[in-house]
């Protein structure tokens, strides 16, 4: 018996990497899913391939998320620079401060429950 390798090119499956911001998308409607789904949820095809995104975008909205016996934190959609708009954190935004949409943000990480992690670029915080 042989047992051959497959090297392959593109990796499939979820993010091995904490920085890695990975999402599937559907090739027959262009919907994107950020958790791993067997099926399209808009059209119902299992054809969807993984993607990598590079992990920059800007700041579209922000909300403060206020819960009984927690501390509050702020929720941002953010556009990444392929186009797609996320619910995630921000790091370096405080809730009294000014809400800097259009800032410039970068992610630093994938928290454990699956949200991203942003954070404010240096050279545009300055600005706000």
């Amino acid at each position: 018996m042989y047992v051959r390798t497959v090297q392959r090119e593109q990796r499939i499956g979820p993010p091995t990497v904490d920085t890695e911001l990975r999402y599937q998308r559907c090739t027959w409607c262009s919907t994107v899913v950020f958790r791993t789904v067997l099926l399209c949820p808009t059209c119902s095809s299992t054809e969807l391939c993984w993607s990598t995104s590079p992990g920059h975008g800007t700041v579209s909205g922000v909300v403060e998320v206020r819960r009984k016996g927690h501390r509050p934190r702020m929720v941002a959609v953010v556009e990444l620079a392929d186009g797609v708009r996320m619910r995630c954190l921000v790091k370096g935004m405080s809730p009294c401060a000014v809400t800097p949409f259009g800032a410039s943000v970068s992610i630093v990480e994938v928290a454990p429950d699956g949200i991203p992690v942003f954070r404010l670029d240096p050279l545009r915080r300055e600005r706000w």
